[in-house]
């Protein structure tokens, strides 16, 4: 990638292909991440607009995205909201907005091919928000500061044990 990131590594026993499998998982350090269940959500200021997506956790654990859908454009939702609902070949489930916001614009692109996001799922955000209450929930517990490479290494390691994935 480039920029400073985490790079986690697992070993996994794969019952299908009878071999132990390594993953490596990579969180760049240049934006924040939503850390409130179902979580795995990254975001990126971009002026006074902040692109959304999915962290590459999150996009490896769903599996191959099927669908993306959105809420409506142009309306507020609180912080921890559904922007939207995935669906993949393992799993369905909502987007939660990271931020208390207004849905500015969804990636056209990714909503006609989901797939993008499992390819490059730091490139390919799934929408873009005006924050509303960006002082007071930037700081949220449920927020990972960029950079923060300690609570994001934690957040990261609890979840892959959640998965029976611990790192090596």
């Amino acid at each position: 990638m480039g920029e400073k990131e985490l790079e986690i590594s697992t070993k996994k026993f794969d019952k299908e292909l009878q071999q132990e499998v390594t993953t490596k998982y990579f969180f760049p350090l240049d934006r924040f991440y939503y850390a409130n269940d179902p979580g795995h959500i990254w975001f990126k200021p971009n002026n006074s607009i902040f692109e959304v997506g999915f962290d590459f956790f999150g996009q490896h654990q769903a599996g191959s995205l099927l669908h993306i859908r959105t809420r409506p454009l142009g309306k507020e939702f609180p912080q921890g909201a559904a922007f939207g609902t995935v669906e993949s070949d393992k799993w369905i489930g909502p987007l939660r907005l990271p931020l208390s916001a207004i849905l500015v614009e969804a990636n056209i692109a990714v909503l006609d091919n989901p797939k993008l996001v499992n390819d490059d799922c730091y490139e390919s955000w799934v929408i873009r928000i005006k924050p509303t209450k960006l002082e007071e929930e930037i700081n949220s517990t449920d927020v990972i500061s960029k950079g923060d490479l300690v609570r994001l290494e934690q957040y990261i390691i609890s979840d892959l044990k959640k998965y029976d994935e611990p790192p090596i």
